[in-house]
């Protein structure tokens, strides 16, 4: 595994994650935080709590993010130049909550069709193996879809006489997205970063978190782009053009943030969440 801070296309096909790549340096860099904590102050005296999913619809500072062209050249690199920004989010892992995530892929749940899939996970704050890193087992994602879990001892539990399956206190993941096979820890790398750096994986690579046990919140703020003929299999979805060109009509196109939290951005947003890529988020509603 090479850690890089160039993107090399041929190291992503194998490895199926290239990191770090630097976005931001230095004060801006630690600023980042600082951002993150404003925009959630600004968005809570709007909505009375706080926003996760899909925030570059309403604040022109992930905007610049998500069109910086650093990034579009690199999503651009990974699956084509027809790119679509079709969800992002807010990853925090709280510090001493001791919360992690069993190993996944992406893929299996997102329930779109094709694998011209790329998550980019920016850090806003340090994001090391004491405060909750992601993992990887590199070149997992050559092996296609694995599926979802029916029983793990460890990652999922099965609630007495109900017939239901529930995650394992503290598990992040949800029983439907847990993997269906086992995994060598042995394999699996940790994605270190600090605040301003990257990584881009692949949306079937194996990847799961560790607990934060550091004194301070783990934050990172993930782009998924899809590329411009993919769609979500369950019908109409929401999602931003970056560039180039959409090929299929499934996609309800979002329009970029004008100005920060007004009515018109927030009323964007809350259409926006009741589509697959807001990840069920009925917070607006």
């Amino acid at each position: 595994m090479l850690k890089q801070d160039s993107f090399n296309i041929e190291c992503f096909n194998r490895d199926g994650i290239v990191f770090p790549q630097t976005l931001i340096h230095g004060k801006s860099a630690d600023q980042l935080i600082d951002c993150y904590q404003d925009f959630q102050k600004k968005i809570a005296e709007i909505r009375s709590r706080e926003l996760y999913i899909k925030p570059h619809l309403v604040s022109t500072w992930l905007d610049s993010i998500v069109f910086n062209r650093q990034i579009i050249d690199v999503v651009g690199a990974a699956i084509g130049y027809d790119i679509v920004l079709w969800s992002s989010d807010f990853f925090v892992k709280t510090a001493g909550k001791g919360t992690w995530v069993s190993w996944h892929q992406d893929l299996p749940y997102w329930n779109l069709s094709t694998t011209n899939v790329v998550s980019v996970w920016l850090a806003l704050t340090p994001s090391t193996k004491n405060s909750g890193s992601m993992k990887v087992i590199p070149g997992s994602h050559l092996d296609g879809e694995l599926g979802t879990i029916k029983d793990i001892e460890g990652d999922v539990l099965a609630e007495a006489g109900s017939g239901k399956r529930k995650s394992k206190p503290g598990n992040l993941l949800s029983h439907e997205q847990a993997l269906n096979v086992e995994v060598n820890e042995d394999d699996a790398i940790d994605i270190e970063l600090i605040p301003g750096q990257y990584s881009i994986h692949h949306g079937n690579i194996i990847h799961g978190g560790r607990p934060n046990l550091a004194g301070h919140d783990r934050v990172g703020f993930v782009m998924r782009f899809v590329s411009g003929e993919t769609y979500c299999k369950s019908g109409i979805d929401s999602a931003m053009l970056i560039q180039g060109n959409v090929h299929h009509d499934q996609f309800i196109l979002e329009k970029r943030p004008q100005t920060d939290f007004s009515s018109l951005e927030m009323a964007q947003l809350r259409q926006a969440l009741a589509y697959p890529s807001g990840f069920g988020d009925k917070s607006l509603k």
